[in-house]
C-alpha cells in the first residue's frame, strides 16, 4: 500500500502564497518568497508510518512548493497513492474541500484522511465533502493505528470515536528528514543565526480562548517534556546532518512554562558543551521566568526570547484565560529587565480584538509596546487581528452572542476582524491593527536606522525551491 502524506495547498488562485502553520493559527496569504515553517506534527507522523508499518510512505509538503489546486490534483493524480493523509487548517478548507471532490471522481479507490483543527471542529462537514476518515485532535498515534489495522472502525481519536488520550510524547522518533528536510526550512523570521526548528515539548496549560493547538489539538490543559538525553541526541543529529549549522529554535508552544525542566535542559546544554558551538531562541510565557532561570538560560546560549504579550492590560489578559492569573504588567516589566541586563533579546507579540479588549485599551498597550522598544527592553514586535478559529472557546462564544460578521470557515483574519465584539466594532478593531502595524513600521525602521537587523531571512544560507512561475508542474516533487 502507497501512503502519500501532505500538507494542503499552499497557494491562492490569486497567486498568494499561504503562510501555514496550522497548530498556532489559520494561515494568512501573500506575497511571500518562502514558507519558514516545518510542519512537525506530519513530519512527526511520516516517521512514524515509516517505522511501525511495512507501506510505502512518502511525504510532500505542497505549501512548500506554493502548489495551487489544479497542481495539488495533478500531482496526486500522478503518485496515485491508495491513501492520502492530509492537514487542513481553516484558510484553505473549502479549497481542499473542493479537491477531495474531484480527487474521489478521478480516484475512485483513493482513501482519504483528513486531519488538523479545521476537521476536527468540523468533522461531518468533512467528511461529506469526500474524506473518508477524520483523525481529530492529536492525529499522528490515531493514523497509524487506523492504518495498522486494516481501517478498524472503532479507533480512538478516529471520528466519531472519542478522543485519544495524548500521546508519550517520549515514544516519538525524530520527524521526518528524507522526504523533507528541516534544512530547507531555514529562512526564520526573527532567527539571526543559520537555525533549524525544532520541539522539546508539547502541549500548553494556559488555554487561552483563542488557541488552536490547546483547545482543538489537545483539547485540554496538558505540557509533555522530552527526556533531555533524547533532546541532545537530537540537537548532535542535527548537528551532524547540518554542518553549517548555527543555531536552534525551538518553536514549541510553551518551551519556557516548566521552569524546573528548562533548568535542567539548560544545565545539560552547558554540560555538553553545546552553548559554545550553538545558539538557541525560543517561545515562551513570561509568567514562570524568574533572574535565575534567566541567568541560566543565557549562560546555555538562549540569544532571544518570544513572548506572547497578546495585551498589556490586565483585566484582557483575565478574559483571555483563567490560568493566566500570574500575567501582569509588573511582572512581565520584571522578565523585560532582566533579559536587558543579560542581554537576551525580546520578540513580542500581540494581538488586537481580544475578548475583554476595547478600542482604548489596544491604542494603550500598543503605545507602551513602542515605549518598551525605545527603551530598549522589545527589540522586535509582530502583531495580528484576534481570530476566532472554529473549535476555539473565543469562536463558540462568537457564535452564540452572534458576534461573528463572517462565517466563511477559510476567512483570514490578517484582512480584518471577523467579529463585531461589544462596544468594539469591527470597523474600530480595524484602526486599531492599522495603528499598530504603524507602530511596528516605526520600530523596523528605528532597528533598520541603528544598523541592527534581527533576522536571518535575507541571509544566503540557504535558498528553498518554492513556487515560481517558471517551475514545471510537479517540478521538484515527483
Amino acid at each position: 500500500m502507497f501512503i502519500l502524506v501532505t500538507t494542503p495547498v499552499g497557494r491562492t488562485e490569486l497567486g498568494e502564497q499561504i503562510d501555514y502553520y496550522p497548530s498556532r493559527w489559520s494561515g494568512s496569504s501573500g506575497q511571500y518568497k518562502v514558507t519558514s515553517f516545518y510542519p512537525f506534527n506530519l513530519a512527526y507522523l511520516t516517521a512514524m508510518l515509516k517505522q511501525s508499518t511495512a507501506h510505502q510512505v512518502k511525504m510532500v509538503d505542497m505549501n512548500y512548493y506554493g502548489v495551487d489546486s489544479e497542481e495539488y490534483i495533478d500531482i496526486v493524480r500522478k503518485l496515485n497513492p491508495d491513501v492520502l493523509i492530509v492537514e487542513i487548517d481553516s484558510i484553505i478548507y473549502s479549497k481542499q474541500k473542493a479537491i477531495f471532490t474531484t480527487l474521489k471522481r478521478e480516484l475512485p479507490n483513493l482513501k482519504i484522511i483528513a486531519c488538523g483543527p479545521q476537521p476536527t471542529a468540523t468533522a461531518e462537514d468533512t467528511l461529506s465533502q469526500g474524506a473518508d476518515y477524520v483523525a481529530i485532535g492529536e492525529f499522528e498515534a490515531s493514523i497509524v493505528e487506523l492504518i495498522e489495522s486494516g481501517f478498524a472502525s472503532d479507533i480512538a481519536g478516529i471520528y466519531p470515536n472519542s478522543r485519544r488520550q495524548l500521546l508519550d510524547v517520549d515514544t516519538l522518533p525524530f520527524p521526518e528528514d528524507n522526504d523533507i528536510k528541516r534544512r530547507d526550512y531555514c529562512r526564520l523570521y526573527g532567527s539571526e543565526y543559520n537555525e533549524v526548528e525544532m520541539w522539546v515539548t508539547r502541549g500548553c496549560p494556559v488555554m487561552c480562548n483563542f488557541c488552536v493547538v490547546a483547545n482543538v489539538y489537545y483539547g485540554r490543559p496538558n505540557h509533555r517534556v522530552r527526556e533531555i538525553d533524547d533532546v541532545i541526541a537530537e540537537i548532535k543529529y542535527l548537528q551532524s546532518t547540518i554542518p553549517d549549522l548555527e543555531g536552534i529554535f525551538f518553536n514549541e508552544e510553551a518551551h519556557t512554562i516548566n521552569r524546573q525542566y528548562l533548568r535542567a535542559l539548560c544545565q545539560r546544554l552547558i554540560d555538553e558543551g553545546l552553548n559554545q558551538q550553538l545558539k538557541f531562541n525560543c517561545m515562551g510565557n513570561y509568567d514562570t521566568l524568574d533572574t535565575e532561570t534567566l541567568k541560566l538560560m543565557k549562560q546555555a546560549g538562549y540569544y532571544k526570547i518570544r513572548i506572547g504579550l497578546e495585551s498589556l492590560d490586565e483585566s484582557v489578559m483575565q478574559h483571555i484565560s483563567k490560568f493566566r492569573s500570574k500575567s501582569n504588567v509588573s511582572r512581565l516589566l520584571d522578565v523585560l529587565h532582566d533579559c536587558k541586563e543579560l542581554g537576551i533579546k525580546i520578540y513580542g507579540t500581540m494581538s488586537v480584538g481580544t475578548v475583554g479588549a476595547n478600542f482604548d485599551s489596544d491604542i494603550e498597550s500598543l503605545d507602551t509596546v513602542e515605549k518598551l522598544h525605545s527603551q530598549g527592553y522589545i527589540q522586535e514586535f509582530s502583531l495580528s487581528i484576534n481570530t476566532p478559529l472554529q473549535g476555539t472557546p473565543f469562536f463558540t462564544k462568537a457564535k452564540e452572542a452572534d458576534w461573528l460578521i463572517m462565517t466563511d470557515s477559510d476567512y483570514d483574519g490578517s484582512y480584518g476582524s471577523m467579529v463585531d465584539l461589544p462596544d468594539y466594532p469591527a470597523e474600530k478593531i480595524n484602526k486599531a491593527f492599522e495603528y499598530g502595524t504603524q507602530v511596528r513600521t516605526r520600530i523596523n525602521q528605528k532597528n533598520q536606522q541603528s544598523g541592527v537587523h534581527y533576522s536571518s531571512y535575507d541571509k544566503q544560507w540557504c535558498a528553498p525551491v518554492y513556487a515560481t512561475s517558471s517551475r514545471k508542474v510537479g517540478e521538484g516533487i515527483i
